[in-house]
């Protein structure tokens, strides 16, 4: 189990991420269909409008996912990301489940 573990834990990360990455692009659909009207009724353009604003979040969200594992983890300036919150939640269920039951 121990060799097997390592693979299993990288596909069900994996398939999480995909999930966040799937809802994240719905959300930034219809969210960019709103600022694209918004910034057409209010005569917005440039990087202040909120189409562009709307982009500015995409990416930042495409680091914090790291889908694909694209960007180091140490490299993040600070920032939350799937992987440290995921490893955190795996490091605290594992202590858990490793207390000795008094």
């Amino acid at each position: 189990m121990s060799k097997f573990w390592p693979h299993l834990r990288k596909l069900l990360v994996f398939q999480f991420k995909l999930y966040l990455d799937a809802f994240r692009d719905l959300f930034l659909s219809a969210l960019s269909l709103l600022a694209f009207v918004l910034d057409a009724v209010l005569n917005l353009s440039g990087p202040e409008s909120f189409f562009e604003r709307v982009l500015a979040f995409g990416r930042s969200t495409e680091k914090t996912i790291n889908l694909f594992n694209q960007y180091d983890e140490d490299e993040e300036e600070g920032g939350t990301n799937v992987d440290s919150i995921l490893k955190d939640v795996e490091k605290r269920a594992g202590e858990k489940f490793r207390k000795p039951k008094t």
